[in-house]
């Protein structure tokens, strides 16, 4: 086809500016298509690896849920949370399990297994909303210890929206370390929480009750 020569001026005009610039085009278009092809890769990877995790959450919940357990429970629960801790530590599953576990190992009379699945929570666990109930355990399994100290660090700074928990955990220590008063204290403290369920204040007015507190 022939062209006149404006056209043809047109024409040659695209070609040099193509000649130009074309590369850096093709270049900056191959880069946007790799970042969306690496965003839903990335995507794809995610939710991947949170259904496995998911899996592994599965086997501790469901083996610390039996109704009639069986010896190689805890073995199952172990190897579960070993692995989740290790390779699915950016999804929301290795903190709940841990703690699903620790109580688990509570109840199994397996302090030290307990003690080390919640403390993986407070040393390494991303999921910050987890670690008052962590530290809140932590302090449990250490009082059963007799480890009065280590257990009342752990409450020492009550967290935000668990101001009664963490003072009323801090009774818990302070009355069986003969500290009475200091029991009292904490308790009445707690009870001025405004978000405090009504429930709890009762139980914490047992407590300062059998105690002449109140």
């Amino acid at each position: 086809m022939a062209f006149d020569l404006e056209e043809q001026e047109k024409i040659d005009q695209v070609k040099a500016w193509w000649n130009r610039f074309g590369g850096l085009v093709t270049g900056i278009l191959i880069v946007i298509l790799l970042c969306i092809a690496g965003y839903y890769a990335w995507q794809w990877y995610q939710n991947s690896k949170a259904n496995q995790a998911l899996g592994y959450y599965d086997i501790v919940y469901a083996s610390t849920s039996k109704t009639n357990p069986d010896a190689n429970d805890k073995l199952r629960i172990q190897e579960a949370l070993a692995v989740l801790q290790k390779d699915y530590v950016g999804t929301a599953y290795p903190a709940r399990a841990s703690l699903v576990a620790s109580k688990y190992f509570i109840q199994q009379n397996d302090l030290a297994a307990a003690q080390q699945a919640v403390q993986w929570i407070i040393d390494e666990s991303k999921e910050t909303e987890i670690l008052p109930v962590a530290r809140l355990q932590l302090s449990a399994i250490l009082m059963d210890q007799e480890k009065f100290d280590e257990a009342f660090a752990q409450v020492s700074k009550p967290a935000e929206h668990f101001v009664a928990a963490f003072l009323d955990r801090q009774g818990d220590i302070l009355f069986a370390k003969g500290d009475k008063a200091g029991a009292v204290k904490a308790w009445k403290e707690a009870l001025n929480d405004k978000d405090i369920d009504q429930n709890f204040v009762r139980l914490i007015q047992m407590k300062l009750n059998v105690l002449g507190g109140e």
